[in-house]
């Protein structure tokens, strides 16, 4: 009997048809509807290995075949019964025969045992090697019995679905199954790391074969199937098995077509690069790794990069981190984003190109999750702003423990901080290995509304709506193989591999025969005046971090690079349009650029900044600099790239760093966009103390090696040498350029010049030291007074956003230092739309000035901090003594609020506020986010019960 018994699925209503003496009369076919992927109907229609044998016998026969699925003894109950004219699957048996006339077998299936890699089984020769281990089994199968007579320790599961994920949880050490449906399961399930460890050893049951059954009362109807599959060759139904074993039923043979439209064509080049948000601390999908970004997610991007043609800077960063940006529209794309109907309204998401479990990691040997209701009175950390962040809230209450990183939470499961971390699968098993942790355990998978895991996409702005067609499309054109080799590679059961950079080179017979006939030289071109990353010498040598690499590369490969002097960028850049250049050691990939030059992969990334002078307030985002004059050196990458993403900025190009400086110094320019290395190395080199960085540009500089188009084998050379890197050299390149430090230098021209005039023109020394010390003292409070408007709220006179984002790291950091008391309160005026829209924003305003001067008198202490964050929302940070202390002013303060009263054309006006409040101690392992964090969270908490009232919480140090 066939392996199907156990799966239920109710019987599709069958009516009973005519034999088949007429030609293509149909002919009802009773198949297994849960048996993937032998036979299964999830809705749509029949699909599987076995129906599409099915098929290639109803072609070849002349027959039209309707499917009516079921469980096995349904669809055998049926067949008997006559409802049915056909069974599938079944395999000989003698009791069988008396009623049924079977055809050759299609297919001969062995049972297998399938383990964890991470956790492997050993080997299994016979029954009693599995003597000790936990054995899983679906219920009612045919070996049961033989295995439970011999004192195996035997747990059993409804599917093979739950089959697979009692394994990939460590429910069980070793299941046994049919091996192309355990591995169908674990593909689709994203489980790499589970794979067939052998043949079960159960002799004569191992075995089954797939059979057709026709009654005998239908001879001709069988010998019609019969001969139908006798004529299908073999090679055939091998392809077919193949293609639902490895790749799900996706054609192997398939090709599709990827050609975009001319408008889509002209949407890609009109739009430029775009920007991508990619989760650094997310393994194995994006990851840090030698500072480099690796994972499945990357894979899939620079694959749809290599169909489209599309151009992508990554900006890394945590979740909390990357989601304000895309929101802000600061970057263009959010890889593994998952939908969300809310998520809709500044989101245009791509279709799934991966789905994950979201599992609860535990040392609980009790806990098994169902539903969320098993997690009440476990403290359960989970992401910031994670898709199922706000129902487990809902549920848990102040239980829940939001975290900004991941393997913050895993720390803290580590210090038994919390007694749950809700996370993905493969995300949470990395990290466990990566810190450590014993006894960490599956309690179960967290399933919402039906939903089971997450499904990963990339989330496109608004703004750029047409380009998710064209990333659906890329999409589907990469081929089962293609995406079953990423999936492999990161899924795996080395899932925190490193990559290979040994630090040698092993050049192939082309390559050595290339650099032969050219004198094993390579002339090399580079920025004259980009310290301290590259430049020439007053000696005409070239130096900085490219010449380092430069140094690092002629070790590894018979290769000696020969400069070629020019005296700007633009020259070099020249040079290279000419063929006088046959590589730059540092440069970045623009669409311009690769018209003429080919990239290695980067290998040094550097934040990219804006300047300004020292008056110049900071920005929050590049599209405060509109209207203003800004400085960037002539080809530059990000010329390019910022003309293309922000096409109304006032860019202005200079000749050179030093010239692009100078010019914001003395006002020709309101604003320099740089690399922060260079910013640092030529503000201390000039002495220019009145410049400040203002803004972060959402994207860095990714330097590669770039080589000539036309000498393809160049690039070859060049990538296996970046690839050689390891990952210490590349962070030992990152820290030359990051451990420079800014010196404030004195100009003394001035005070020379002085002092001559001073001993020429002695009696007008007095009089001029005086003017000159109201001069001084004038431009002192001017900057002072410029300088405290830039961080300073128009209305409340609080401090704005960009004190904010001065000052609460710095207090922060202070706190942990001293192993001090660090208190965040987040406040929110009450109700505060409806005072606009009753009374007028005039009275609104009147409002906040009232809050203000309340918060003002309660909070006079050097150490308290008060800023506006923005709209009718406040925050005080402060470090403390006495928990109780700040807490109790905060409850002064609030009660002050709602006594005072403001007037406004004859109207008095209450206002209450809510406040979220976090304290604790800073640890060297914690951050400020994530105080603000839970802040956040006792604010809402706060309006959830009620408004006019304070919570806080305590965050564990």
């Amino acid at each position: 009997m066939a392996v199907a018994l156990f799966w239920v699925l109710c019987l599709l209503p069958a009516s009973p048809l005519a034999t088949a003496e007429q030609s293509n009369e149909t002919i009802t076919v009773g198949i297994v509807g849960d048996n993937k992927p032998y036979s299964f109907d999830d809705g749509p229609g029949a699909s599987g290995f076995s129906v599409d044998v099915l098929r290639e016998v109803a072609r070849q026969s002349g027959l039209n075949f309707v499917f009516r699925a079921g469980s096995w003894p349904e669809i055998y109950d049926a067949f008997l019964r006559g409802e049915l004219d056909v069974i599938d699957g079944i395999s000989f048996h003698p009791d069988h025969a008396e009623k049924v006339l079977f055809t050759e077998p299609y297919h001969l299936r062995q049972t297998f045992l399938m383990h964890n890699t991470q956790t492997p089984i050993g080997k299994i020769s016979t029954i009693e090697d599995l003597k000790g281990s936990r054995v899983g089994l679906v219920r009612d199968v045919y070996y049961r019995d033989a295995l439970a007579g011999q004192g195996i320790s035997i747990t059993t599961y409804d599917s093979l679905y739950s089959l697979i994920r009692a394994l990939a949880f460590g429910w069980v050490d070793v299941i046994v199954g049919p091996r192309l449906t355990l591995q169908y399961y674990a593909s689709q399930a994203g489980f790499g790391f589970l794979e067939i460890a052998g043949a079960a050893p159960f002799g004569e049951l191992s075995n089954e074969d797939f059979r057709i059954g026709v009654l005998k009362t239908n001879q001709d109807l069988f010998q019609k199937i019969s001969r139908g599959l006798q004529q299908i060759p073999q090679p055939r139904i091998q392809e077919l098995l193949e293609r639902w074993r490895e790749f799900g039923g996706n054609n192997l043979n398939k090709v599709t077509e990827f050609t975009l439209t001319p408008e889509q064509r002209r949407f890609i080049s009109e739009t430029g690069p775009v920007r991508v948000g990619l989760m650094r601390d997310y393994a194995p999908y994006s990851f840090e790794s030698g500072t480099r970004i690796h994972g499945l997610s990357i894979d899939v991007l620079n694959r749809i990069s290599d169909l489209t043609g599309l151009q992508v800077i990554p900006v890394e960063g945590q979740w909390i981190e990357l989601l304000p940006l895309f929101r802000d529209g600061e970057i263009d794309l959010l890889a593994n984003m998952s939908f969300r109907p809310e998520r809709q309204t500044f989101t245009r998401f791509t279709q799934p190109y991966h789905t994950i479990p979201n599992v609860a990691f535990t040392h609980d040997p009790s806990l098994r999750l169902e539903t969320l209701d098993d997690l009440r009175g476990q403290r359960v950390a989970l992401g910031s702003g994670i898709y199922y962040e706000k129902p487990v809230r809902a549920a848990l209450g102040d239980n829940a423990r939001i975290f900004t990183t991941q393997d913050a939470m895993f720390q803290a499961l580590a210090r038994d901080e919390v007694d749950v971390v809700l996370a993905a699968l493969p995300n949470g098993n990395f990290w466990i290995r990566e810190l450590g942790i014993p006894g960490v355990r599956i309690a179960g998978e967290l399933m919402l509304e039906g939903q089971a895991g997450e499904d990963l996409r990339f989330g496109v702005r608004p703004g750029l709506a047409p380009l998710a067609d064209i990333l659906d499309q890329a999409l589907s054109a990469i081929s089962a193989e293609e995406m079953h080799a990423i999936e492999s590679r990161w899924l795996g059961a080395s899932v925190d591999r490193q990559v290979a950079e040994t630090g040698e080179v092993t050049l192939n017979a082309i390559e050595l025969a290339w650099l032969e006939a050219h004198n094993s030289q390579l002339n090399m071109c580079v920025d004259p005046h980009w310290f301290p990353l590259e430049g020439i010498d007053a000696e005409g040598n070239h130096t900085g971090l490219s010449a380092e690499v430069a140094r690092l590369f002629s070790k590894r490969a018979p290769v000696r690079f020969e400069l070629v002097r020019t005296d700007s960028w633009k020259e070099s850049m020249r040079a290279a349009r000419q063929g006088k250049c046959d590589i730059f050691t540092m440069a970045m990939k623009t669409p311009e650029r690769s018209r003429f030059l080919n990239f290695t992969e980067p290998y040094l990334e550097v934040p990219t900044v804006v300047l300004g002078r020292i008056e110049a307030p900071f920005i929050e985002r590049v599209g405060d600099l509109r209207g203003q004059r800004i400085g960037v050196v002539e080809d530059y990458a990000f010329a390019e790239l910022l003309q293309n993403r922000y096409p109304s900025l006032n860019l202005i190009e200079v000749g050179n760093e030093q010239d692009g400086l100078r010019k914001l110094q003395s006002n020709e320019l309101d604003g320099y966009i740089t690399t922060l290395a260079t910013a640092s190395y030529y503000m201390q080199e000039l002495g220019l103390a009145d410049l400040k960085v203002i803004g972060r540009v959402p994207a860095d500089w990714s330097l590669s090696v770039a080589t000539r188009k036309d000498e393809p084998v160049v690039l070859g050379i060049m990538q296996k040498l970046v690839s050689s890197l390891t990952a210490q050299e590349r962070k030992d390149l990152e820290r030359q350029w990051r451990n420079l430090r800014l010196k404030q230098s004195v100009d003394y021209t001035l005070t020379w010049q002085l002092l001559v005039a001073g001993v020429l023109i002695t009696a007008l020394l007095v009089h001029w030291n005086r003017k000159l010390n109201r001069l001084n003292k004038d431009l002192t409070d001017a900057n002072e007074r410029l300088a405290r408007l830039s961080v300073t709220d128009d209305l409340t006179q609080l401090g704005n956003r960009s004190y904010f984002d001065q000052e609460f790291r710095k207090s922060f950091q202070w706190c942990q230092r001293h192993n001090s008391g660090f208190a965040v309160a987040m406040i929110d005026a009450d109700h505060f739309k409806k005072i606009n829209d009753s009374y007028g924003h005039e009275a609104g305003d009147l409002c906040l000035k009232t809050l203000a001067n309340t918060m003002r008198e309660h909070f006079r202490r050097e150490t308290d901090r008060l800023s506006r964050f923005g709209g009718e929302e406040f925050v005080i940070f402060a470090s403390y003594e006495d928990r109780n202390e700040i807490r109790n002013r905060l409850e002064r303060f609030r009660e002050a609020v709602a006594n005072a009263c403001s007037i406004c054309d004859g109207n008095d006006i209450k206002l209450t506020i809510s406040i979220g409040l976090a304290t604790g101690i800073p640890g060297p392992d914690d951050s400020p986010a994530e105080f603000l964090r839970q802040a956040d969270q006792a604010l809402y908490q706060a309006k959830e019960n009620g408004r006019n009232r304070l919570e806080a919480r305590a965050v564990s140090s």
